[in-house]
């Protein structure tokens, strides 16, 4: 008998899986821009214009949907003028975000980073100083980037080496303005967004916006209630969301089980701003949630080490969780950034020196490349459940107690002839027999691909890569059947041909 029974409906798609909600986000905080991106044209480094030739190599071969930058905490205090011009002539400025104080050079600004882009393939995504800025500042920066009059501004940006339009779509208004954003009011915050937004419209109409949300029911209320008016500035709303449950490396079973509550945390964020997005639009207009940053941010991830931890299994097979739920909710959720790209937080990619090695969560975001662009379809779980403490988030601690906890987790899709299914087993140490039944069509042939290590908190480092890391096995379905045999705290990709 089967551990477990997952049914998946190729005749109930839910939605397209946006490649988007497979985005990430460099900030320049410790060692994420600066160090692991970013080094200079003149390092010893093997670098591509100031870019670690490694770090570009290992982001492209992933594919990295969309890339938010320069922040964050340090984008509301960041003025873009900074950052353009002849390298040695960009002024040093203090470099502020999360408490962390350091001199700035400057060396990495919008051209570069639009450079970074179009080398990796990202769409990118520009984070604007409301908090410290005006409306003149970032009008000025769309301008720059889109204009395609003759203008002074035009005039700089083709001096600066870029004649042709940048075609910078995605601009967010402030970040987190009810904290490091300059501590707004929600009311007072969604004036000022209507405020920027009717200039940066002026500078170019087909820009799409983000303003700040929150993961608050309040915040998100008021500032779309204030809005209600002038919904078509607002093309996106942003949440926020970190969670964490005891140490990086050393924690307790009851704690791994507790972060592999993570996509049910997030789902509440999603399913409450859905409500509120719905209540205020009425049918007028689509409003996407953007959860433009989130993931683990464990207690050693601190002022004093850059906001730097180990990687482990148990954080990919937590975001797993997080990604199925993003799939299931395609149908609003239209953009999602892991925080962060480099070294910071929850990474994809690490570095020391001249060493570089790739994360569980890059590896997870490999085996999860299949669902971009794809049909969503729905699935139902039937599995075992264990008892587990609530997940509160990185400001607040859990409000109750939790449901028993589902041990696994999953999604699927269908493209191009082909059905992708995820399923990810969060038991600490047992592995997992699922049978999966389809109805609307016949399954073949395919690709089995696995993601797992040797324990829940193996991390991959300089002295072994490749702890952590996908297996490939061929498999084959019965038609409409199919079984996994996932090992413990494991996520596994099955990709067949579908007909």
């Amino acid at each position: 008998m089967p551990d477990a029974r997952l049914t998946l409906m190729a005749d109930e798609p839910i939605g397209t899986i946006s490649p988007l909600l497979h985005g990430h986000f460099a900030e320049h905080i410790g060692r994420c821009c600066n160090e692991g991106l970013w080094v200079g044209p003149d390092s010893s480094l093997p670098n591509i214009g100031g870019f670690r030739s490694d770090a570009l190599a290992a982001l492209k071969a992933l594919g990295i949907p969309i890339l938010r930058w320069p922040g964050g905490c340090y984008a509301d205090s960041y003025h873009w003028r900074d950052g353009i011009g002849p390298l040695p002539s960009r002024p040093r400025t203090l470099g502020e975000s999360c408490g962390l104080r350091v001199v700035e050079d400057n060396g990495l600004g919008t051209h570069e980073f639009i450079q970074l882009c179009r080398q990796i393939g990202a769409a990118p995504y520009l984070a604007g100083n409301l908090g410290s800025g005006s409306p003149q500042e970032m009008m000025d920066w769309v301008h720059y980037c889109n204009g395609e009059l003759d203008t002074s501004l035009v005039r700089e940006r083709a001096a600066n080496g870029h004649p042709e339009p940048m075609n910078v779509r995605y601009w967010g208004v402030g970040n987190e303005n009810w904290g490091c954003g300059g501590h707004y009011e929600p009311t007072d915050y969604a004036k000022e967004f209507r405020r920027f937004a009717t200039f940066l419209r002026m500078a170019d109409p087909t820009i799409e916006l983000i303003a700040c949300g929150h993961n608050t029911r309040d915040w998100n209320l008021k500032v779309v209630e204030t809005l209600r008016h002038h919904l078509s500035y607002l093309d996106h709303l942003s949440v926020h969301q970190y969670y964490t449950a005891g140490p990086a490396a050393e924690f307790t079973e009851s704690q791994y089980y507790q972060i592999m509550r993570a996509g049910a945390l997030v789902e509440e964020d999603i399913r409450f701003t859905d409500e509120i997005l719905r209540f205020f639009t009425a049918g007028r207009r689509f409003v996407g949630i953007a959860f433009d940053e989130w993931g683990v941010w464990h207690p050693e991830a601190a002022l004093g080490c850059g906001y730097e931890a180990p990687n482990t299994l148990r954080d990919a097979v937590a975001a797993a969780g997080v990604l199925d739920v993003f799939h299931r909710w395609c149908h609003r959720v239209t953009m999602a950034n892991l925080a962060q790209i480099i070294n910071v937080l929850q990474c994809l990619i690490q570095t020391e020196g001249e060493a570089m090695w790739l994360t569980p969560t890059y590896h997870l975001f490999a085996l999860y490349r299949a669902h971009r662009g794809a049909e969503a379809l729905r699935v139902d779980l039937e599995c075992p459940t264990v008892e587990a403490p609530a997940l509160g988030t990185l400001w607040e601690a859990p409000h109750s107690a939790a449901p028993p906890l589902p041990l696994l987790s999953a999604s699927a899709s269908r493209k191009d002839g082909q059905v992708a299914v995820s399923l990810s087993n969060r038991h600490y140490n047992q592995p997992l027999e699922v049978a999966i039944s389809v109805r609307g069509l016949r399954l073949g042939a395919g690709t089995l691909l696995t993601l797992t290590g040797d324990a829940p908190n193996a991390v991959n480092s300089v002295e072994a890569p490749e702890r952590v890391r996908i297996t490939e096995t061929a498999l084959s379905a019965d038609g409409a059947t199919f079984t996994f045999q996932v090992p413990p705290c494991a996520v596994q990709t099955a990709v067949l041909a579908a007909g």
